[in-house]
């Protein structure tokens, strides 16, 4: 289902993506709210399994990119489940 909002379907997709970097990667989402800096700004820090994005007095881009990752890991939440349930059906027939 395609949302009306382009850069939320675009960075969903990118996630989804088996070849992406974020693949295997715990991804962690800090949003920043500062007084002293004017300016918003997302920065993005890779470690060896760990994607940091940070947005900075950007709440809409945080909530966004938050989103994504929930709706991701419930879509995955859901596959296992469904995953254990047909195992469950096919012991019971063998």
């Amino acid at each position: 289902m395609k949302s009306k909002n382009k850069i939320m379907d675009s960075f969903e997709q990118f996630i989804s993506e088996r070849v992406s970097i974020l693949r295997n990667r715990i991804i962690q989402i800090t949003g920043f709210r500062s007084d002293f800096v004017d300016t918003k700004s997302i920065d993005v820090e890779l470690d060896d399994n760990v994607i940091r994005i940070n947005c900075i007095n950007n709440e809409g881009a945080y909530n966004l990119l938050s989103s994504v990752v929930y709706k991701r890991k419930m879509n995955q939440k859901r596959r296992l489940e469904n995953e254990n349930k047909n195992s469950e059906v096919s012991s019971k027939l063998a």
